[in-house]
This record gives structure tokens, C-alpha cells and sequence, in this order.
């Protein structure tokens, strides 16, 4: 989707990657946000998302603030940010800000990386180059000069294309639970989809930890919460206890406790928030 004014012009799309690459990348987001200097400056607050990747930033550097800690650090040109538990404010560069974000399948970064835990990256943004090779910096080169956001997407296919030939670990039973439990947060159990997946449920919980980064029980709290308020976001209508009954919440003050927890915030407060972010007010969101 694009929006342009006088003062700005924004592109925010999804986009699926090459076939090839859709068992261990989900999606690609791109956003390429360019405005005039006198515009005040956007924050766009991120509660944790069920979702971990790379980012490949070819144009301006963002500023990340870590809500509950406070932390401030500038992205590098490409980052891999794992399983957020906190709520992140970025503050967007002045006058021209181009990211492409790799959103991974459940446990496909983990075997990516050659099976390097990804606890070692729960909520936190790490210089992908340290992590991969310097090869991260010829393909930002490459965005910087591309002449289309297809071109783009085909340097980054062809990029990651190299790399998961060269994988050898194979998909798990607990990358399908992850799978499985993006899109069913409400269903839990850890005893049944332990029986699902032919483990204990000591085994599910170390697997999924060291291939998510963090716990079952945690992962299916972010995704639950960031359904209800994606559904709330869309249905402004609907009072908080209905959301909140829809997506399995006992009552509205256990919704309310995982907004507070993961975006600091009141509900309505968050939803304030939200539509004050750059995609919102330019109705890309």
C-alpha cells in the first residue's frame, strides 16, 4: 500500500518470498517512509509480536528504545532481532527510512544459524553481520542501488536462497507446534500438544525454548495478545470484555494485565498509541 501528501510518501507492504525460501521465511515486510525534515519526528511503538527475523535497512538508521528497561540503541544496516518480549519504540531517522524485514517461520532462524540457541537473541537486536558474514553488507549495497522494491526482494531471495541450500537441520515437531500456535494461541496445553508431537512435555518446552527463545506458555500469551488487539484496533465497536471473551480472556482484567505487561500501557491507552503511528495516520495499517 502507498500514501503520498505534500510533506511525505510512505510504502508499507507484505510481500510472500520466492517458494523455495516459504519453509523457513513467512513473509517480508517493507517500509520505505520518506518526509520533509520540518515534519515532527514519528515513533512508531512495536509490542512483542509472535515473530523473530532479519532487517536489512539500505536507508536511514532508526533509534530503538526498550520500553521496561529504557535501553536506547541506533539499528546497525542489518540486524536480527529475536522473540520480543518488550515493547520497542523506534524513532524514525529524519527525511528517508527504508527497511525490509525477513519475518521467519517458527524455528526456521534457528535453523538458519546452524542451530545456535535463540535465547541468545530474545528480546534484543543483534548486528546480523557479527552473526552471519560480511556478505549482510554487499546485499545492503545492492538494495541501496536497486532501481525497484521488486529488485529488492529478488536481492534478498537470492541472498537467502544461498543460504538455507546449505542447511542442515531439519524441520521439528515443535517448529509445527510454533506453527500451530501463532495462529491457536487459545488453545494450549502443553501435555496435549506435547502428545501430539511424540515428546514429553520437558522435551517440547527445552525445544521450543531453544528454537523460539523463549517458552510455549510465554509464545502463546504474545500471540493471544497481539490477536485481541489487532481485533480490537479493527473493530472499535466491540467493547474490550467482548474481545476479551472471544479470544479465551476469563474476563477483561486478564486481557488488561497482558497489555500492561507487554506495551506498558492502559488499554485505551495503547490504542491511542497505535493510531498515531506512521502506518495508522497514513491509513496503511
Amino acid at each position: 500500500m502507498q500514501s503520498k501528501s505534500l510533506s511525505y510518501s510512505m510504502i508499507h507492504q507484505r510481500i510472500l518470498p520466492h517458494p523455495a525460501l516459504q519453509p523457513f521465511v513467512k513473509e517480508y515486510m517493507l517500509f520505505h517512509f520518506v518526509f520533509s525534515p520540518a515534519m515532527p519526528t514519528f515513533v512508531q511503538a512495536l509490542p512483542p509480536l509472535p515473530e523473530h527475523g532479519l532487517e536489512f535497512l539500505p536507508k536511514g538508521l532508526a533509534t530503538a528504545i526498550n520500553q521496561q528497561t529504557g535501553a536506547s540503541s541506533q539499528e546497525t544496516p542489518c540486524v536480527i532481532f529475536g522473540q520480543p518480549i518488550s515493547r520497542i519504540n523506534f524513532v524514525m531517522p529524519s527525511e528517508d527510512y527504508l527497511v525490509i524485514r525477513v519475518i521467519f517461520q517458527p524455528g526456521g532462524l534457528f535453523r538458519l544459524l546452524g542451530r545456535l540457541s535463540l535465547v541468545e537473541f530474545t528480546d534484543k537486536i543483534a548486528d546480523a553481520e557479527q552473526v552471519f558474514d560480511p556478505s549482510m553488507r554487499l546485499v545492503n549495497e545492492q538494495l541501496l542501488h536497486a532501481k525497484s522494491y521488486p529488485e529488492m526482494i529478488q536481492i534478498i531471495d537470492a541472498f537467502l536462497l544461498v543460504k538455507v541450500r546449505r542447511v542442515k537441520a531439519e524441520l521439528h515437531s515443535v517448529d509445527k507446534i510454533g506453527q500451530f500456535l501463532q495462529h491457536n494461541p487459545t488453545r494450549f496445553s502443553l501435555d496435549w500438544l506435547a502428545s501430539q508431537a511424540c515428546l514429553s512435555p520437558r522435551q517440547v518446552e527445552r525445544k521450543f525454548v531453544e528454537r523460539m527463545g523463549i517458552g510455549p506458555k510465554l509464545y502463546c500469551r504474545i500471540a493471544r495478545f497481539h490477536q485481541a488487539f489487532t481485533y480490537k484496533s479493527m473493530h472499535a465497536n466491540l467493547d474490550w470484555l467482548t474481545v476479551a471473551v472471544k479470544f479465551g480472556y476469563t474476563d477483561f482484567q486478564h486481557l488488561s494485565k497482558d497489555i500492561k505487561e507487554f506495551a506498558g500501557v492502559s488499554p485505551n491507552t495503547l490504542l491511542s498509541e497505535s493510531a498515531l503511528s506512521p502506518a495508522t495516520m497514513l491509513g496503511l495499517a
